[in-house]
């Protein structure tokens, strides 16, 4: 061993709390699909959008439409991290923001226009302004820290989704059960000794003072950032969940996906009461309220995008699981948007590499 990986392996020792040492949490496994009992919705696949500059997208992580109706798409290929497209999904606009993530995972644009973009590997959520320019930053880049419940520590632990309410106060959720680290974790080595970060060295892993996904929980901030309230989403069992989207009702209930388990849990707006639980036969991926108020959901693994009504029973459903990508087989419909007239689905294949493009009859 040489010098270097001497220190380095002393660093992952020395850095590290006992309890961060002990074995990570398992990751509960996903549910089965139940089919819904709802018609399939009218609609088909359409022409999926293209990667610019020669590129293919990496795995689509998000996307989100713009109040004009430009689609951005968020994917895991930094060369062409954001892309925006006209509202058709034909035409690229622009190609921006190249490698702003290590490992993108969810885009939202509130309703002034601004983008927020989540890296929820290194624990970090970015407020652009419309030109996608950063303003603001929430969280500690590549840190995180046990949860302290008298006051918040500053810093999240693999933060997955956020949402507005009509105040703009904003709700992250957080917790990928300990997955999705990055296959080059470049920038990684921030739990060490000051003179192994002062050797920058390359790929290093070490461990954060927390288990990465082992706080599952919901937050709440006001529209300046400061923190207000939390709940934990924790299992009884032990095991982690993964606590995937959140959304805001139209009464102002906080709406939390506990994607594994295939429910959604309802809280008040302050997160102090469950106010009750709605267990679905499809994994809860990615909430989206289009711009009439309605709910659908795109749900992960399974393939498919439900119309939900703010009741909880599914409307109707469309898309089909599969493992072609060349097709319109859907790998996980990770995240999704819909047009202001309902015409036109997109939904975030995080699996499978590709944006679909679903288009009313």
């Amino acid at each position: 061993m040489n010098h270097l990986s001497k220190l380095i392996a002393a660093s992952m020792l020395l850095a590290t709390p006992l309890a961060a040492q002990t074995t990570p949490m398992p990751q509960q496994a996903e549910a089965k699909l139940v089919m819904p009992d709802a018609p399939q919705l009218p609609y088909h696949f359409g022409t999926r959008p293209v990667a610019p500059n020669g590129e293919q997208f990496g795995n689509v992580a998000a996307l989100a439409l713009r109040p004009n109706g430009n689609l951005i798409v968020f994917n895991r290929n930094p060369a062409i991290m954001m892309v925006e497209y006209d509202p058709t999904g034909t035409k690229v606009l622009r190609v921006f923001n190249p490698n702003i993530a290590m490992n993108p995972h969810g885009i939202r644009i509130d309703r002034h226009g601004n983008i927020w973009v989540i890296d929820s590997f290194m624990n970090i959520i970015w407020k652009l302004n419309p030109n996608g320019d950063v303003i603001r930053t929430f969280g500690v880049r590549g840190e995180n820290a046990v949860w302290d419940e008298t006051r918040w520590n500053g810093m999240f632990n693999q933060p997955l989704d956020i949402a507005w309410d009509k105040d703009d106060n904003f709700y992250v959720v957080q917790s990928h059960g300990g997955t999705s680290p990055p296959a080059d974790c470049t920038f990684c080595a921030t739990y060490d000794l000051p003179q192994v970060r002062a050797a920058k060295p390359r790929g290093v892993f070490v461990h954060p003072p927390a288990v990465p996904g082992g706080d599952p929980r919901v937050l709440k901030f006001d529209k300046d950032g400061k923190y207000l309230s939390s709940a934990s989403m924790a299992h009884n069992d032990g095991f982690l969940p993964v606590i995937h989207s959140v959304v805001v009702s139209p009464t102002g209930e906080v709406w939390v996906a506990d994607r594994a388990s295939g429910k959604i849990v309802v809280f008040d707006k302050d997160l102090k009461t469950r106010n009750r639980e709605i267990q679905l036969g499809q994994l809860t991926c990615g909430f989206y309220q289009d711009a009439t108020g309605q709910l659908w959901l795109s749900t992960g693994r399974h393939g498919m995008v439900m119309k939900m009504g703010w009741d909880g029973k599914v409307q109707g459903w469309f898309g089909k699981a599969g493992t072609v990508r060349d097709s319109n087989d859907v790998g996980e419909g990770h995240y999704m948007a819909v047009s202001k007239d309902q015409k036109t689905i997109w939904v975030a294949d995080s699996v499978l590499a590709k944006v679909h493009k679903i288009e009313h009859n």
